[in-house]
């Protein structure tokens, strides 16, 4: 997971950027930057929110797009909810549910069982 800082170490203050400079140029611009909510995700999970995106949030077209799954879809999905909305995934029945998309991703649990265990929920 990408620990870009958004919060100040010592009094967990919101920070705000300042500075940006181009080593190509040596160009420097001063002044106060919002940092966007989604600097929180990784290179990774920004590029998944823009193909989820492109996509209208179909997750059978990020399936063929990526060439993944349908579970590893919606876990990826869920990490990104977790980082941008922290809590909000947090119920019993979220968390069941993760677990059997990780067992079924990790190989530890067959598609037909993950179904019967997604079921029972």
């Amino acid at each position: 997971m990408n620990k870009r800082l958004k919060n100040c170490p010592v009094c967990n203050a919101r920070l705000e950027v300042l500075r940006y400079h181009c080593p190509s140029c040596d160009i420097t611009i001063d002044g106060r930057f919002a940092i966007s909510e989604l600097s929180a995700l990784s290179s990774k999970q920004q590029e998944f929110v823009k193909i989820f995106i492109c996509c209208s949030g179909n997750i059978k077209e990020v399936e063929k797009k990526l060439e993944i799954s349908y579970p590893t879809v919606k876990s990826r999905l869920n990490q990104i909810i977790e980082v941008l909305c922290p809590g909000s995934g947090e119920t019993e029945g979220n968390k069941e549910s993760l677990s059997i998309l990780r067992d079924l991703e990790e190989g530890r649990i067959s598609v037909s069982e993950a179904i019967k265990q997604m079921e029972k929920e």
